[in-house]
């Protein structure tokens, strides 16, 4: 990241483009202080719930630091102005909706229940709180890529992508939201019980199905914004190789980093690889047979299509 251009300088004004083009705008200027602003945040946000979490007993702070801090994130883009206001102020927005309707539901569901026993066992322990808050700010600096990175770009960006990229984060929200809402009506009236209905019927996880598509939705908005035009290193003054072509594509590469990164998360999970949630789960249900039948024939997250 260190190696990004930045820049302060004010481009020409442009407009966006409304074709799905991918070419870049040697016009555009690149600044990293709104990325190093948000990766601050985060730092100061989970920094400020590891402490809370070592001199606290109370766990009621770690959804609100931990999700809430992609809300935190986005009020310097949401406040910005310039001629890239409209396409970042959009991702900002997308990104501080999602933060706050997830903080707020985790909120909720720990009052609601006084405690998540897994990390009351996690924060008995210093290495496993640092440990725990540690992952939080990984977490948060590399899923927020697609937003931060795309906020160092003067690209007004492309209408295509950005109306694609908003159809996808949306149908995304709503499919979290709704999977949330489903599992918690079905847990409140049948508790000791697994969920099997609405979404859960065709998906194991498609709470974490609609959180990729939300990233992958922010992703597209900014995609065009992310490519630089590329600068001349060949023999020639204007020699254009084709480790420069690539190298003005690195943020993009990098912004791809999140839903890659949030996939091996929640496929590692699924699959019982990275944490122990499916012993957990066998150990909840493994006797009850429509539970057997239900891993073996439901998808973990993407839902069968045939």
């Amino acid at each position: 990241i260190s190696g990004i251009r930045g820049g302060t300088d004010a481009p020409p004004p442009s407009t966006s483009s409304s074709s799905l083009s991918m070419s870049p705008d040697p016009s555009v200027v690149f600044d990293n202080t709104p990325l190093f602003q948000s990766i601050s945040i985060f730092a100061f946000a989970n920094g400020l719930g590891t402490i809370l979490s070592l001199v606290g007993k109370t766990q009621v702070h770690v959804d609100l630091l931990g999700s809430g801090a992609f809300a935190l994130a986005a009020l310097p883009a949401l406040l910005a102005k310039g001629a890239a206001a409209s396409r970042v102020k959009l991702s900002a927005a997308a990104m501080a909706l999602w933060s706050v309707k997830l903080a707020s539901f985790l909120l909720f569901r720990i009052l609601k229940m006084g405690e998540d026993t897994r990390l009351t066992d996690l924060f008995t322990s210093f290495s496993g709180t640092v440990g725990f808050w540690f992952f939080s700010l990984l977490w948060g600096a590399i899923c927020s890529l697609p937003h931060t990175l795309g906020s160092t770009s003067s690209a007004p960006g492309n209408t295509t992508s950005t109306v694609i990229g908003t159809i996808v984060y949306a149908i995304g929200l709503i499919v979290e939201t709704t999977a949330d809402y489903q599992k918690w009506r079905f847990k409140s009236a049948n508790p000791g019980k697994f969920c099997n209905v609405g979404l859960w019927s065709v998906s194991q996880h498609p709470n974490w199905l609609g959180n990729l598509l939300i990233w992958i939705g922010i992703l597209v908005m900014n995609a065009p914004s992310l490519i630089a035009a590329p600068v001349p290193t060949g023999p020639g003054a204007s020699d254009v190789t084709i480790f420069d072509t690539l190298w003005s594509y690195r943020r993009l590469v990098l912004a791809c980093l999140s839903p890659a990164f949030m996939w091996f998360l929640f496929n590692g999970q699924a699959e019982g690889s990275l944490t122990s949630t499916v012993e957990l789960a066998k150990g909840k249900y493994g006797n009850d047979p429509e539970y057997a039948e239900y891993v073996q024939t439901v998808s973990k997250i993407i839902p069968k299509v045939f």
